[in-house]
């Protein structure tokens, strides 16, 4: 290893200090820094040639790209409910429980048979008609916050004017007896 040590040493205390080249390059460099950067790749017909592909590519991929989006969210939303459509439909069937169970109850108290009844019943007509259609718009735009509030407070509502008819007089007649 010694030996080896030695030799390498050696070997380098011979070689040159300085490399020059063979012949003299600073003409030729100079020339090259003479010249722009564009005229030395491209000619400029080229160039405006080249600019306008990566123009039209780039436009390209973007048409691809969100037309491929666009198809993606609508298979998205057909294939499976979003969890706020789901929501939207577990409240409304629970909404319609409520109402069936309060139903049967108006039957025992037969509210609907008096005359003081007739307005309440056509106020619970009108909030559920509001409420079918705000149903409605809410299955196309489910993120609508406002239009949450306002179905949640229609069928609220509803729940409320029938709990009402509960405690109208009852009219054990039907009228003209």
């Amino acid at each position: 290893m010694n030996d080896a040590n030695a030799k390498l040493t050696q070997l380098i205390n011979q070689a040159p200090q300085e490399l020059a080249p063979q012949k003299d390059l600073w003409d030729g460099i100079e020339r090259q820094l003479d010249k722009a950067e564009l005229e030395q790749t491209h000619s400029p017909k080229t160039s405006v040639f080249s600019r306008l592909a990566v123009a039209s590519i780039v436009l390209l991929v973007g048409l691809l790209g969100m037309n491929i989006w666009q198809h993606n969210g609508e298979f998205s939303t057909s294939t499976k409910p979003s969890p706020l459509l789901a929501t939207l439909t577990e409240i409304k069937q629970q909404h319609q429980l409520q109402v069936e169970l309060l139903s049967q109850q108006q039957h025992l108290t037969n509210w609907q048979a008096s005359e003081l009844g007739l307005p309440l019943d056509k106020g619970i007509e009108q909030l559920r008609k509001a409420a079918e259609q705000i149903y409605q718009a809410l299955q196309q735009t489910p993120n609508d916050k406002e239009l949450w509030q306002l179905w949640l407070w229609t069928q609220q509502r509803e729940i409320e004017l029938l709990q009402q008819g509960q405690t109208l007089p009852v009219n054990p007649f039907p009228q003209g007896a």
